[in-house]
């Protein structure tokens, strides 16, 4: 991403910012993302093509900044010795309720935008990489005989798959049915798992 996000935007910078963003959540509410353009996004959150380099690469890279604003919701608090299990639970339940809160705008944007569309993919495989990041900052396998990059990418890819289905595949379920998934399908990993010294 061509903005620095480690650094804390000026006033400026943050109203630039959510204006681009806020004008590709809007458009991605109307039209397939293939369809927009740079000028477009320009024109209508009033600034030139210009603002819009100093800031992003392109729309590929304007896309990535709205999957981050999104998905900051979901980043743990945990103490670093909680239980494996418990942030399994913990990040299913954020990153549960994160869609759920924007589920009107998932809904308009698979109007526009299949569930099998590169946009979706994208989408998927931006929450997927920010799960496996917290995954690998909060799990500890080191006193079992598995590699972690193991059960890092079998617990996101797990997550994702019910979260794609009751999402953008349009299979709607409670929290508590979707834990009932999580369990049935992680159950026998989430009782071995070890807690942290």
């Amino acid at each position: 991403m061509k903005y620095d996000l480690s650094k804390k935007p000026t006033r400026g910078a943050q109203r630039t910012l959510e204006a681009f963003s806020k004008t590709m959540f809007n458009l991605l509410a109307k039209k397939s993302f293939e369809s927009i353009s740079v000028n477009e996004i320009c024109e209508i959150s009033n600034f030139p093509r210009a603002t819009f380099y100093n800031y992003f690469d392109d729309k590929y890279d304007l896309l990535n900044y709205c999957w981050h604003l999104l998905s900051n919701q979901i980043y743990l608090n945990e103490p670093s010795n909680a239980a494996s299990d418990k942030i399994l639970s913990t990040l299913f339940d954020r990153t549960y309720y994160l869609l759920s809160s924007h589920n009107e705008l998932l809904n308009d944007i698979l109007k526009n935008n299949p569930s099998n569309s590169s946009l979706i993919n994208h989408f998927s495989n931006y929450l997927k990489r920010v799960i496996q990041n917290i995954f690998h900052e909060y799990l500890d396998f080191s006193s079992k005989d598995i590699p972690l990059e193991l059960v890092v990418n079998h617990f996101s890819n797990t997550v994702m798959l019910i979260l794609e289905a009751i999402f953008l595949k349009k299979q709607p379920i409670s929290l508590e049915e979707a834990h009932k998934y999580l369990t049935f399908l992680l159950g026998h990993l989430i009782i071995e798992s070890p807690e942290r010294n």
